[in-house]
């Protein structure tokens, strides 16, 4: 009888020690980072840059280079005989509108005509000279090239007698319009070529783009307590239709740009990238997407999860085990979860779960928590009473961590700071903020890495611009 229960003692020991000895074996060797299958990846953002060209500039610009004389004929002989001489010359000043994508001109011109007439051959010779008051009607289109130079491509758009062209010289009429709508066809061909080319090298819109596209990639600080940075790093720059109103051109560039904010040291620069052609866009861009990355590394993840289970006792009818030690980590898109037990199951043990952030509590957690393969198959082989689910329910219940008040925050200060934004004396970046949104979780080597979208709409305001 002693026999026996002797043996029955060995074979108990030696079924725990198994059992034991397997628990112990479950662990995987070090944890090795796999990557993450779920790849992120960046939204591209849209920032307005309206750019206003007061038709006053383009009108100024015109009326210097055009005063006096246009045309100047002293001969009743030259270039033909026609008996009339003809002086055109600017009457009032040059007239800018604008429609859409052109401009249009109004030129008010003054014609001194003078003729001759001889009754006979003997008679004296007659002169008579009259003035006449004439508009003339230029229209452009107006072009940003993708060099981002201006450009107005000007054609005669007719032209309004608000006299008759005729002189009286004693019984005779002599009509002239016929001859003066000829002078001035002529000469609208050389007023068009010299507009053209007085307003095209007169607009420079390079030198204030070029400045933009280099400062935008400079990151902002946003605020100065928690040093949160936006940082930019633009792709192109768009044209949308020019447009116009009653007193200036419209003309609304699109940055293309990522837009991230990180909190700490100031983001490093890489080299900055030139100024890229110009392309054109079927209409303005409205929308903006910032990326916050809010990260949560598993050390700090352990340390929240242990102030929450450690010493803990969970009970399983006659049974308890005590949470020892817990360690947190990732593993591709898994993670996972360590636990050093005692009590009647002595060893450790992994569970694997999904991190999933809930948008509506702001929390972080691991849902559909479980034993991982090699946990479960030594539960299996010792018939564990740990495989009845109720741990990993009770586990999952800790597994939460908030971030409530980090994106209240963001949310406020980002809110605030995207209103109005100056920036080095060159412009001023207003916007208005319209929707949080979580993209999702990601893992990176060492941390849980929370992608939250900040969709809005912003535009950027030159302080200064020098046309």
């Amino acid at each position: 009888m002693q026999r026996h229960t002797q043996f029955v003692f060995l074979i108990s020991a030696l079924i725990l020690m198994q059992l034991f000895s397997a628990c112990k074996t479950i662990k995987p060797d070090e944890p090795i980072y796999e990557t993450s299958k779920k790849q992120f990846t960046r939204s591209v953002s849209f920032v307005n840059i309206p750019l206003e060209i007061p038709l006053q500039v383009i009108e100024n610009k015109i009326n210097a280079q055009f005063k006096g004389v246009i045309y100047d004929d002293d001969s009743y002989t030259r270039p033909t005989v026609d008996d009339v001489k003809i002086r055109v010359y600017q009457n009032n000043r040059i007239g800018v509108t604008a429609i859409g994508n052109e401009l249009k001109f109004t030129i008010p011109l003054k014609i001194w005509a003078q003729g001759r007439y001889e009754p006979c051959a003997i008679c004296p010779e007659i002169e008579k000279q009259i003035v006449f008051d004439v508009e003339v009607y230029l229209r452009s289109k107006v072009e940003i090239l993708k060099d981002y130079k201006f450009r107005i491509n000007t054609v005669s758009d007719g032209f309004e007698w608000k006299s008759q062209p005729k002189i009286s010289i004693g019984p005779i009429n002599v009509p002239i319009a016929r001859l003066l709508e000829n002078v001035i066809d002529k000469q609208l061909q050389s007023i068009t070529k010299e507009i053209d080319s007085n307003v095209n090298g007169l607009i420079d819109l390079r030198q204030n783009i070029e400045s933009l596209w280099s400062i935008a990639q400079d990151p902002i600080l946003l605020d100065d307590s928690s040093q949160t940075w936006l940082k930019a790093e633009p792709k192109a720059l768009l044209l949308a239709p020019i447009t116009s109103n009653q007193s200036a051109l419209s003309i609304i560039l699109g940055l293309e740009t990522y837009l991230e904010t990180f909190t700490g040291n100031k983001p490093s620069l890489l080299e900055k990238k030139p100024l890229p052609d110009l392309r054109t866009a079927t209409r303005a861009a409205q929308d903006f997407t910032i990326q916050i990355r809010s990260e949560l590394s598993f050390d700090a993840a352990t340390e929240i999860a242990k102030k929450q289970l450690l010493g803990q006792e969970f009970h399983f009818k006659k049974k308890v085990v005590r949470i020892e030690d817990i360690q947190i980590y990732g593993k591709g898109d898994l993670a996972y979860v360590k636990l050093i037990l005692s009590g009647s199951l002595k060893g450790e043990l992994f569970l694997s779960g999904i991190p999933t952030f809930n948008s509506q509590t702001n929390e972080l957690s691991i849902e559909q928590l479980d034993y991982d393969l090699q946990s479960k198959n030594v539960l299996v082989k010792a018939g564990s009473w740990l495989l009845n689910g109720t741990l990993q329910k009770q586990l999952q219940q800790y597994m939460r961590y908030s971030f409530d008040n980090e994106i209240s925050s963001i949310r406020n200060d980002l809110s605030s700071r995207i209103k109005k934004t100056k920036h080095k004396n060159l412009f001023t970046l207003k916007g208005n903020l319209k929707e949080f949104k979580v993209r999702g979780v990601y893992m990176a080597q060492d941390h849980f890495d929370i992608v939250l979208d900040v969709q809005g709409n912003a535009k950027i305001m030159f302080d200064s611009a020098d046309f």
